[in-house]
C-alpha cells in the first residue's frame, strides 16, 4: 500500500470514528491493482503503470463503466461519487474536449436498464489548470425510490467542433459512498481531498500535486 493509498485510508478511518457516514467503498477495484477486473471496457479503454502504480487511462473517448448493487435501505439517502483525474490535454479557451469526468446512472434495474436519474454536473469534471495534474472530481446524488444499482462511468469529455487527439485522460482512488445526508458526503469529500494533498506533501514526484 502506497502512501498516497494510506492517507485515504486514515481518513475513512476518521469519518467511521465520528461516526458521519456508511464509509463502505461500494465499487470493486477502484484503484485498478487488478488491472481492468469488474470494469467492462469500451474503445481505447486500458489499464496503464507507472512509478506511481495503476491508472485506468482512456483515450479517443473510450470509457470503462461498473454496475454497482446498492444497500437495500439506500432510498433516501446520498450516492457519492469521488475519484482522482488527469489530463494530457487543457486547452487554452478552457474547452472540455479530452478533460476526463465522472458520469453515472441511477437504475431501477441493472438488467432491463429503467434510468431513474442522470449523475452529471457538480464537480464530476476534472479541470486542472495544467496537464498531468491530478484533481478531485466529485459529486453527491440523492437516491431515488425505486434505484437499485447505480451504474459509474469513467469518461472523456468532448466539444462539438473540437475532435480528441489521441490525449489520455486518467482515473485513480475511485469511490461509490453511500451516506444519511449530503452534508455527511461533503464532510467526506473534504478529508478525501486533505488525503491526497498529504500524499502530495510526501513526495510523489511522477504526479503533480492536487489544486484547488
Amino acid at each position: 500500500m502506497g502512501v498516497r493509498s494510506l492517507a485515504i485510508l486514515v481518513l475513512i478511518l476518521l469519518v467511521t470514528a465520528t461516526g458521519q457516514a456508511q464509509t463502505k467503498n461500494l465499487l470493486q477495484n477502484s484503484n485498478a491493482d487488478a488491472a481492468g477486473e469488474h470494469w467492462r471496457a469500451f474503445g481505447n479503454a486500458i489499464v496503464e503503470r507507472d512509478s506511481d502504480g495503476s491508472h485506468f487511462t482512456i483515450r479517443h473517448a473510450g470509457y470503462f463503466l461498473q454496475d454497482v448493487a446498492l444497500p437495500g435501505d439506500s432510498a433516501g439517502k446520498y450516492a457519492l461519487l469521488i475519484g482522482r483525474v488527469s489530463s494530457e490535454r487543457i486547452n487554452p479557451d478552457g474547452a472540455i474536449t479530452g478533460l476526463p469526468y465522472l458520469y453515472g446512472y441511477m437504475l431501477a434495474d441493472s438488467k432491463v436498464g429503467k434510468i431513474n436519474d442522470y449523475l452529471q454536473g457538480q464537480q464530476m469534471l476534472g479541470r486542472a489548470k495544467e496537464k498531468n495534474a491530478w484533481v478531485v472530481a466529485w459529486g453527491v446524488f440523492k437516491i431515488p425510490e425505486g434505484t437499485t444499482t447505480i451504474r459509474y462511468f469513467l469518461n472523456q469529455a468532448e466539444r462539438q467542433g473540437l475532435p480528441q487527439d489521441g490525449s489520455a485522460a486518467r482515473f485513480d482512488d475511485l469511490g461509490l459512498y453511500v451516506f444519511a445526508t449530503a452534508e455527511e458526503a461533503k464532510v467526506f469529500v473534504d478529508l478525501y481531498s486533505e488525503g491526497t494533498r498529504y500524499s502530495r506533501l510526501r513526495g510523489k514526484p511522477s504526479i503533480p500535486a492536487y489544486t484547488d
